[in-house]
């Protein structure tokens, strides 16, 4: 508790949000993706890297911008274009490790899912009634 108690002192992102986050892969993966690219990139280029449809990108960065992840940066060149990056790179680390956690996680629970037989139950049948 320590930890989590000194992270909210850091930061104005909270851990619920973090765990939020680490909850929407389309999200988590556009994440791990500013963070593994020291760049900014507009959300055509986001979209095409993750091989995800432009309006999931779009709604997803959204959503971290507003949650404090990501910011919006303009073009020095040309202030049409607009360029996505990494606003709060501590919350985005634990936000990725919260994920990939996650990720663990469902991934050895549908193991063991795999390994138990289903249980199929009956239809318990109608007693006739002696007369």
């Amino acid at each position: 508790m320590e930890k989590d108690e000194e992270w909210n002192k850091q930061t104005d992102i909270t851990i619920a949000t973090i765990r939020s986050a680490a909850k929407r892969d389309s999200a988590m993966r556009i994440l791990a993706f500013l963070n593994n690219n020291s760049e900014s990139r507009t959300i055509q280029e986001i979209s095409d890297a993750l091989e995800m449809d432009w309006g999931t990108a779009k709604h997803n960065l959204l959503k971290l911008m507003n949650a404090g992840f990501v910011e919006l940066v303009p073009d020095k060149m040309d202030a049409r274009c607009k360029y996505y990056r990494i606003a709060n790179k501590e919350a985005v680390e634990r936000a990725i490790e919260y994920w990939e956690d996650r990720q663990r996680k469902l991934k050895k629970q549908e193991e063991e899912n795999k390994h138990k037989p289903k249980v199929e139950y009956e239809k318990p049948t109608e007693v006739e009634e002696i007369e």
